[in-house]
């Protein structure tokens, strides 16, 4: 009896096995072991707090009112208001969060396990794209990118958006092999769950409909070897009902929380800014100011970036990089160059076209926004790391066989001298970032800290005063708590709550809506919220004052005055008090 042969196992574009061998996947923990580190190193504090807010903290609470059955809003002091973001990163919270019994400081950890996966993707890709070396340098360049280890820890939609692109990059790529195996149904397939992640995408950042850009430009520049009517209508009919699931269900959510499909959270709370008579999109925004603190203008930093050079804006002491180094810029251009001329490799050159075309969309749509953020490109950069990891597998590949060739000429013997000063660059800028980050001292979430442990010392019946966030103090004390602003203000530190007096702004313009109490709205007590605290302190509710510490001394003088105005009226016993919070209760005067 002859003995069976063992099928040949699949095979790559760049001509190496599918499935990684042992070695691969051990330096491949080798090199993802050390991010837990990196991340927690300087970002624990700001996770746990769900910063920046008031990005973080919407998030948050989309994500648990999701839970609740209260849909993608916000809800504190006992009303509920819509998000100013799309309900997309909120639904993958919401999925994970069930993990960690929904509770408020494990928010990031979703964030974080994407931010894992998401560097196992671009492995696959880099791999596929050139082989075992480019896969394994493209996840480690990712993984000391300064934008990536910073937003892998937050409470904030830019690493799960990259990871969204990156396993459309892969629908893509299996729904556009030209095997002969494939089936016109798994084919449908692909190209439905492409589309399904691109508009998943877009429902998690509206800007990131310019995705099916990406998918245009290769598509032209790479056509399809068979190109049949009725094929090509069949993958676009699949793309656009898998687009158009998430996308209807976001507009739903529009009309539900805001009134109608097409209207914005944002124009909802900012109005100024992106209602009608808002310069949201301008061209005075490519060389103009922009916020927060760009005097350059847009395409000054975004090209920066994509060359690596942003360090150098703005008389740094020392330049750094933010998304990567200059020299991963240049051996991501050796990369696409080097498959720009590989005619054997269609689908490795639709990735490509695929990336940039998507990419440069993005890009181009974002240097003419008021905000400036090098986050907000990160989605598409997946395909420079990618690249990168290439260029620096095939720059050194061909570097070796010119220092082998006895016969080489001058010209090529300087061009491999300058892969090796290359490579040095590269070694150093990452070596440095990940010193720095890892000698970095992590800071303590004392406000979170202290939270904890008034929720563990106060009774459910408490009415709790605050110039904290009512929202912050919702997600992390409960809403079974009363809840009282000291105050509508909003000078812009870290606690002071931006929705409570973007609430009180508006029913000054003329919104007619509910909004939670505070104690002072203006310079004045409020005299019904007195009575109310009165009342409660009457029928033995126990009422507390939480102060987060000021950081200004303005700031400072505003809160003595309030507090001096409060003494007038009840007895303020201290309680405890750190570097984060002061904690009185009032009682009433004897």
């Amino acid at each position: 009896m002859s003995r069976a042969k063992s099928s040949a196992p699949r095979m790559a574009p760049s001509g190496v096995t599918l499935k990684p061998s042992w070695l691969e996947w051990g330096l491949f923990v080798l090199i993802v072991l050390p991010f837990a580190r990196l991340v927690t190193s300087t970002g624990l504090r700001r996770a746990m707090e769900l910063m920046p807010w008031p990005d973080g903290l919407e998030y948050s609470a989309a994500a648990l009112n999701l839970t609740k059955g209260r849909g993608p809003v916000l809800h504190f002091g006992g009303y509920t208001y819509p998000s100013r973001y799309t309900a997309g990163y909120p639904l993958l919270l919401e999925f994970f969060s069930r993990l960690f019994s929904r509770q408020a400081p494990l928010l990031w950890v979703p964030t974080f396990v994407i931010a894992e996966i998401t560097l196992l993707v671009v492995f696959y890709l880099a791999r596929m794209w050139t082989g075992r070396a480019a896969g394994l340098i493209a996840a480690l360049m990712l993984v000391l990118s300064p934008i990536f280890i910073t937003y892998s820890m937050l409470v904030m939609s830019d690493v799960p958006t990259l990871f969204i692109t990156t396993l459309a990059a892969v629908a893509l790529l299996s729904a556009t092999e030209e095997a002969p195996t494939r089936s016109k149904a798994t084919r449908t397939r692909d190209w439905g769950m492409f589309g399904l992640l691109a508009g998943f995408s877009t429902i998690m950042r509206p800007t990131n409909g310019v995705i099916l850009v990406g998918l245009v430009v290769c598509v032209l520049m790479v056509p399809f070897e068979r190109r049949e009517l009725a094929s090509l209508l069949g993958a676009g009919i699949a793309v656009a009902i898998g687009f158009a699931i998430p996308v209807a269900w976001q507009l739903h959510q529009n009309a539900i929380n805001l009134g109608s499909p097409f209207a914005s959270g944002y124009s909802w709370w900012v109005p100024e800014v992106y209602g009608a008579g808002g310069k949201t999109f301008s061209a005075a925004y490519l060389f103009g100011p922009t916020m927060p603190r760009n005097p350059y203008g847009n395409l000054l930093v975004y090209v920066t970036t994509l060359l690596g050079l942003d360090g150098f804006i703005g008389h740094r002491a020392s330049p750094g990089y933010f998304l990567y180094p200059f020299a991963a810029a240049v051996f991501a251009m050796v990369g696409f160059v080097a498959i720009l001329r590989d005619p054997e490799k269609p689908a490795v050159r639709r990735l490509m076209w695929f990336g940039l075309g998507y990419l440069g969309a993005l890009t181009a749509l974002y240097c003419f926004y008021i905000f400036t953020d090098v986050a907000f490109i990160l989605p598409g950069a997946f395909i420079l790391f990618v690249a990168a990891g290439a260029g620096v597998a095939i720059a050194n590949r061909w570097m070796r066989d010119v220092m082998r060739d006895q016969n080489r000429r001058g010209c090529r013997l300087a061009v491999a001298a300058g892969v090796i000063v290359l490579d040095v660059l590269l070694v150093i800028s990452l070596a440095t970032e990940a010193v720095s980050r890892l000698s970095a001292r992590p800071q303590d979430p004392l406000m979170v800290e202290s939270l904890q442990s008034l929720d563990s010392s106060m009774s459910w019946d408490v009415t709790i005063v605050s110039n904290i966030s009512l929202q912050f103090l919702d997600l992390y004390l409960g809403e079974t708590r009363s809840y009282v602003g000291l105050n509508s203000l909003d000078p812009g530190e870290r606690f002071t709550d931006y929705h409570l007096h973007r609430l009180y702004e508006k029913r000054a313009a003329g919104w007619s809506g509910p909004v939670p109490a505070v104690v002072f709205d203006g310079e004045q007590m409020s005299s019904a919220a007195a009575d109310s605290l009165a009342a409660a302190i009457d029928g033995k509710r126990p009422v507390f004052l939480v102060i987060a510490a000021p950081e200004s001394q303005q700031y400072a003088d505003v809160l003595k005055d309030e507090l001096d105005q409060l003494q007038g009226k009840f007895a303020i016993e201290p309680v405890s008090q750190n570097e984060a919070i002061a904690v009185y209760r009032l009682t009433a005067r004897k």
